[in-house]
């Protein structure tokens, strides 16, 4: 576990994370993946859109979870009785074959599909490292049940950056509404706010869908992906 980080940021381990996500990876010094929150039907942790046709299309990772409410992220299991998988690579290959950079890119993506995934958060995972890697992001990853910080939603965070040493973080634009500012600053924390707002770029098809997974970005914009994704990008102090 690194001891050096000055500035850090958490989230939860989300599927196919969009372009925020990574782009606030890129102004850390070390990113904490959250794998010991509730896992929450309905929202990004096992799901994300992609574009289809001219629309936004919700690509999901079917999850057991009947009689396992309030189970961590870290629990999850995959529904493996339906065949996702093969649901997902040929709506992927439907719309991004013809993107300029589908056969430099995809093939490693594919290869993470076929694996036989029993849990989400090692599935999402891969492709948080993978979509890193295409971003050629290189920010060190932990997960958080490795630094086993605990309490409130500010003394975990608290915790984190005492775990990980870090004297700055940056939040997310919701975080106001939950997170005590002033309590994180008299442990010396330097508060940063994450303002994200999708920049436009080529996708397959006339028009433009923002906020979709960031493959999207990676399949149509190959090695200037990680450009696009970072022009979004700004910071302000809490």
């Amino acid at each position: 576990m690194s001891g050096t980080a000055r500035r850090i940021t958490a989230h939860q381990a989300n599927h196919l994370p969009y372009p925020g996500f990574f782009a606030k990876m890129h102004t850390v010094d070390q990113f904490v993946i959250l794998d010991d929150v509730q896992f929450v039907k309905g929202e990004y942790h096992n799901r994300n859109r992609i574009r289809l046709n001219a629309a936004a299309h919700w690509l999901t990772v079917p999850v057991i979870h009947r009689g396992r409410q309030g189970q961590c992220i870290a629990d999850v299991e995959i529904d493996n009785r339906r065949d996702w998988r093969g649901t997902h690579l040929r709506t992927l290959q439907q719309n991004y074959s013809s993107a300029p950079y589908f056969a430099a890119y995809f093939p490693p993506f594919a290869e993470l599909y076929a694996q036989p995934w029993e849990r989400l958060i090692d599935f999402n995972l891969a492709l948080i490292r993978g979509l890193a890697a295409a971003l050629e992001i290189s920010t060190p990853c932990c997960l958080s049940s490795e630094l086993q910080a605990s309490g409130t939603v500010t003394d975990r965070l608290i915790e984190i950056c005492a775990a990980t040493g870090a004297t700055g973080f940056v939040h997310g634009k919701h975080a106001r509404d939950y997170v005590d500012f002033d309590k994180m600053s008299a442990a010396g924390i330097a508060n940063t706010i994450q303002d994200y707002t999708a920049v436009e770029y080529p996708q397959t098809g006339p028009g433009f869908v923002a906020n979709l997974a960031v493959i999207d970005a990676v399949l149509n914009c190959g090695p200037g992906a990680c450009d696009v994704v970072l022009a979004g990008n700004s910071l302000q102090d809490a």
